[in-house]
């Protein structure tokens, strides 16, 4: 219920009176459980790593190539984010403004960082990625995942599109990686088949 008021008004915007009243409760009843709008996004925001942490788990569980890894974790990103009910990126900022109180978030989103960063440095063992540095390919990896997710939620088409979006994602970023020679085509029909199941 919050979340999707965070999405349609904003955090700002939000008020405990709106959630409570959303939820079917009395303010105080709200307040019994969370003492603060913060709480309440922090309850939210403590799950928000939850479903990228889960997708490069399970890719990395399923395991082959590099390559075909890192797409499927940016198409799977994309597509998780671009269904959120709530903007990302302001769960970033508003966050950010409250390290301590959010660290948990925070020290998630550095495992996530150093996950994919392993994926970009196996990728470039691996001869199928070019040499780049790994921390700066995931950290542009997370914020091209999240900043689609920005524009899409303004411009697109949330019903449809969070598909084609992922896929064109995905193709931007890999490709983007790939060494001359390997095929982009090969990756996403490779990560087509490991989806598939």
């Amino acid at each position: 219920m919050a979340s999707r008021l965070f999405g349609a008004l904003g955090i700002g915007a939000t008020s405990m009176a709106r959630i409570a009243a959303d939820a079917g409760l009395a303010q105080s009843s709200l307040y019994y459980y969370f003492h603060s709008k913060e709480e309440v996004l922090a309850a939210i925001v403590g799950r928000a790593n939850v479903v990228p942490l889960e997708l490069v788990r399970r890719i990395e569980a399923d395991g082959g190539p590099p390559a075909v890894r890192l797409y499927r974790f940016v198409r799977g990103d994309v597509l998780a984010l671009c269904r959120m009910p709530f903007d990302i990126n302001e769960v970033h900022r508003y966050s950010a403004r409250d390290r301590e109180r959010f660290a948990q978030y925070w020290d998630e989103r550095k495992v996530l960082r150093r996950r994919i960063a392993a994926i970009v440095r196996d990728g470039i063992d691996d001869k199928a990625f070019r040499d780049v540095d790994p921390s700066t390919a995931a950290l542009t990896v997370m914020s091209n995942d999240e900043a689609v997710q920005n524009w899409y939620r303004v411009e697109g088409d949330r019903r449809r599109g969070a598909v084609a979006a992922a896929v064109f994602v995905a193709d931007l970023t890999v490709g983007g990686l790939l060494r001359e020679g390997v095929s982009l085509d090969a990756v996403r029909a490779e990560a087509d088949l490991l989806d598939a199941d």
